[in-house]
């Protein structure tokens, strides 16, 4: 049975989420602060901040006491007070049991946002996207969802107005830190995938293709991304939504939450019998956003269900039915949806 947040904490999210959709960019340190040195007996303001890789960085605000000086330090401290008001707003949120993601994580993707990528085609899928959706909804999870995959997926290419001399690479090294192309088995193919080095954070670029799951170019980011038969229908029609982080909010794109449901059941249909853990995964992730969705948004459900091909519409059939044989604790109203899919 679903648990939705209370009010209090629902117009708590609404209010932090409208605030983060106002930035232009969002800080990849921490709020920092004031330091002072004296070289020659003269002494010099500095703002100190810690990157996501934990190195400090310094920026000189100028000589102590000039007006200049106390102009810049005092657009500092607006900035980290604001920061600073974000960060507890959203540890509330965490605390109560909103789907947030692992600093590094939020980082990442926090870099992707500040370069573009989700007002130039991309959109954020897989698990990440899952917890936004639910945030979105209101809905309490009993735990949080835990991944070490950003997916990043388009309907077919990623357009940035960024130098010709920097890749998609690049752009995650912005986020101080230190990623790699993850080569493929086949040395032939092109590498779709990005590793943080020593950590278990990876990136994964996605568009529509076949079943033949081949690299596609992106070039105008200087990358490739995995082509997925079925794609094209989770990813074609997108909303804004919010990612919750350690400390930050971040704006991005997502699928609709009903094509997110039902494409779900799509790729538990695809996933090799040795995935069967991860089918029954998307099943059961399928069943909280429709359960929601049905108490919220039925409309929005019937509508993302006459959008399915009749290739599309065979797979869903074949997963509600699996899906409704799991004897998972669904309303009436999800039992009916899935059974009328099945059909």
């Amino acid at each position: 049975m679903l648990i939705f947040h209370n009010e209090a904490l629902q117009t708590l999210y609404s209010s932090v989420t409208e605030r983060a959709s106002t930035q232009a960019s969002i800080p990849l340190h921490s709020p920092g602060s004031a330091s002072r040195k004296t070289v020659d007996g003269k002494t010099y303001l500095y703002w100190r901040v810690y990157l996501a890789s934990g190195k400090h960085k310094e920026t000189s605000l100028g000589r102590d006491g000039e007006p200049t000086t106390d102009a810049a330090l005092e657009a500092r401290i607006l900035d980290s007070t604001e920061m600073r008001a974000v960060a507890a707003d959203v540890q509330l949120l965490r605390k109560a049991g909103f789907a947030a993601a692992d600093n590094s994580s939020a980082l990442t993707i926090a870099t992707l946002y500040n370069a573009g990528i989700f007002s130039h085609g991309g959109v954020l899928v897989g698990s990440h996207a899952f917890g936004a959706l639910l945030n979105s909804l209101g809905v309490r999870l009993p735990a949080n969802y835990k991944t070490e995959d950003i997916d990043i997926g388009s309907a077919g290419s990623i357009s940035l107005a960024i130098p010709e001399d920097r890749s998609f690479l690049d752009i995650l090294r912005d986020s101080s830190i230190s990623f790699l192309e993850v080569p493929e088995l086949d040395s032939r193919r092109p590498s779709t995938s990005f590793k943080a080095r020593g950590r278990p954070l990876k990136v994964d670029l996605l568009v529509p293709g076949t079943d033949a799951y081949e690299a596609r170019p992106l070039p105008h980011i200087r990358a490739h991304a995995t082509g997925l038969p079925y794609f094209s229908y989770l990813v074609s029609d997108s909303t804004r939504g919010f990612v919750l982080g350690k400390e930050h909010v971040v704006p991005v794109q997502l699928p609709d939450p009903a094509r997110f449901a039902l494409h779900k059941l799509i790729v538990s249909t695809l996933r090799d019998p040795s995935r069967a853990v991860k089918a029954d995964k998307d099943r059961r992730q399928a069943c909280v956003l429709i359960d929601a969705l049905m108490e919220k948004f039925p409309d929005w459900l019937a509508v993302a269900a006459d959008q399915l091909d009749e290739a599309a519409r065979a797979k869903v059939a074949h997963a509600s039915a699996l899906t409704l044989r799991l004897g998972l604790d669904l309303s009436e109203r999800t039992r009916d949806f899935l059974a009328n899919l099945g059909r």
